[in-house]
């Protein structure tokens, strides 16, 4: 059995749990769930969760030594001009988020910035005209020849 190409959560394991749900509160995204320590936002695609780093770690298997490496990755959200990708860098600065790399036109032929949430999580904002968004916001690549 193939395991599906699907993207249904993304974990980020918190310092400051409280921080960084107040961070993305602030940017306007609707809570699905909001326990103790564990909370849900919803989005176009992927939902969001955030879990303390250490639970987080030891439920992973990597125990609490494991720590700084949840970190090494960001994630991304498509938008459909490179106005958007702008507005969406100046709201998350707003809210709290700092700047990582202004945006800029890229060499595949679209527009990008990047900033980083009050724990360091790694968000691209980008606009790839190659690939259009579906009336849901989510990306439509098209098939390859």
């Amino acid at each position: 059995m193939a395991i599906p190409a699907r993207l249904g959560l993304v974990t980020l394991g918190t310092v400051d749990h409280a921080r960084l749900r107040d961070f993305y509160l602030r940017l306007g995204w609707p809570l699905a769930v909001d326990e103790h320590e564990f909370c849900v936002f919803r989005t176009a695609g992927a939902l969001l969760a955030l879990y303390p780093r250490p639970q987080l770690s030891a439920e992973a298997g990597g125990g609490p030594q494991a720590g700084e490496g949840f970190r090494h990755c960001s994630l991304a959200m498509n938008v459909a001009s490179p106005e958007e990708v702008e507005a969406a860098l100046a709201a998350a600065v707003e809210a709290g988020a700092t700047l990582l790399h202004a945006g800029r036109r890229m060499e595949w032929g679209g527009y990008s910035g990047y900033f980083a949430d009050p724990e360091g999580n790694a968000w691209e904002v980008a606009h790839a005209p190659q690939w259009p968004l579906d009336e849901q916001g989510l990306l439509v690549i098209p098939n390859q020849p």
